[in-house]
């Protein structure tokens, strides 16, 4: 009777102990995944943020290269007296810059370009400072670097700024020690200058070329019709083929009247003297000499000596002279007319001059700005937390959808 219900109570001891060790065993198998991703969790961490971001900051605190910087501003202003003000320049007081704006755009082009570059290596061996042994391997230009590459590491050391409203530019120039940088930025500043002098004598000679070319067609015409009247009066032996027939023309006017008097004495006398009478006849005398002379002269403009085709030779002459004259006077007022343009134009170009109007000079700096270690260790810092994250999320999200 009391041996049975100790063999129950033996097998129930042996059943809770099971259950026992079969959830014992389960809540074992459930940990060792949880612990697992924990630890990848945090090793990834380590790998992917804490290493790089140690790395870094050892970098900028033990080997990055000190930079300095030198600034320099200046505006590219023009002499245009005529130049009126518009809606923003009534507003803000600024005279219009958009006659210099293109030329502004031309300096930034040239400030990133290769011809600058090469300019200022030849006067202070950009190429030999930028790859000495002593700067950091991130900072350091490679010597053997091609033209393409020397010209993309210049422009990470000169940054610049233009405001399109003022037409200021500013930029930046740095380099590993004060005094070359401030070097370098007087020579980008004179070499800036020297292109924009040379933007502006080729606008004025652009401006001049025509007005020059039309004095010179015009001049050309007017030689070639001087030239044209000195073989007239060479081949016809006269100075002035009208002014000798207005003479001609007067002088036979002239004997025309006398004729006429004498003509009028005859006839006076006549009635009073007989025909033999010896002062009718001195005056018959005169009055035939007259007479001869006139029709000389007028056969001797041309009245009478006609050419083949039955015109005047001097008719003839004539014409070809007032067509030579017309020829002169005309090219005469068109070089006139040249030349006024001419010296308008050069007004003109003169009060369109550019120039470069310089309101920041380079200075030498007393402390290295750049690199800026703290905040590049900081953007660092947020770049690998966010890729971390991102890559962290995307990576657990995929094995829930797996599993």
């Amino acid at each position: 009777m009391t041996t049975a219900p100790k063999q129950d109570g033996t097998a129930n001891k042996g059943k809770v102990l099971t259950l026992n060790n079969a959830s014992q065993l389960a809540s074992d198998s459930s940990q060792r995944p949880q612990s697992r991703r924990r630890l990848t969790f945090w090793l990834s961490f380590a790998l992917c943020v804490l290493l790089p971001l140690a790395l870094a900051a050892s970098y900028y605190a033990a080997f990055a290269t000190d930079r300095f910087a030198a600034r320099a501003g200046f505006s590219i202003r023009g002499i245009d007296t005529n130049a009126g003000i518009d809606g923003i320049g009534a507003l803000t007081g600024l005279a219009s810059t958009g006659s210099t704006t293109s030329d502004s755009y031309i300096v930034l082009s040239y400030l990133g370009g290769r011809a600058l570059l090469e300019s200022v290596d030849e006067r202070l061996d950009l190429r030999g400072v930028y790859s000495q042994s002593d700067v950091d391997w991130f900072s350091r230009l490679a010597r053997d670097a091609t033209v393409e590459d020397f010209v993309k590491y210049w422009n990470r050391r000169i940054h610049t700024q233009f405001d399109p409203t003022s037409g200021i530019i500013e930029f930046e120039i740095q380099s590993f020690s004060s005094e070359h940088a401030r070097e370098i930025a007087e020579s980008v500043l004179a070499l800036t200058q020297t292109l924009v002098n040379e933007l502006s004598a080729n606008a004025r000679q652009d401006a001049l070329r025509f007005a020059r070319e039309e004095v010179e067609l015009q001049e050309a015409r007017l030689r070639e019709a001087l030239a044209a009247i000195r073989d007239f009066r060479t081949s016809e032996q006269s100075v002035n083929p009208s002014a000798s027939a207005a003479l001609e023309i007067e002088l036979i006017a002239s004997l025309e009247s006398r004729l006429i008097d004498v003509n009028a004495r005859i006839d006076v006398l006549r009635q009073t003297l007989d025909d033999n009478a010896p002062s009718l006849v001195a005056l018959q005398r005169t009055a035939d000499a007259l007479a001869a002379q006139i029709v000389e002269r007028r056969q001797a403009i041309g009245s009478d000596l006609l050419d083949e085709t039955g015109v005047s030779a001097v008719t003839q002459q004539l014409a070809r002279y007032e067509s030579l004259e017309v020829e002169r006077s005309l090219a005469q007022q068109a070089y006139a007319s040249a030349l006024v343009s001419l010296e308008q134009a050069r007004r003109d170009a003169d009060r369109q001059q550019r120039y470069l109007a310089i309101h920041l000079r380079p200075q030498v700096a007393e402390a290295a700005e750049y690199p800026r270690s703290l905040r590049n260790v900081l953007i660092i810092a947020f770049a690998l937390v966010s890729a971390w994250g991102i890559g962290t999320l995307i990576t657990y999200s995929v094995r829930d959808h797996l599993t």
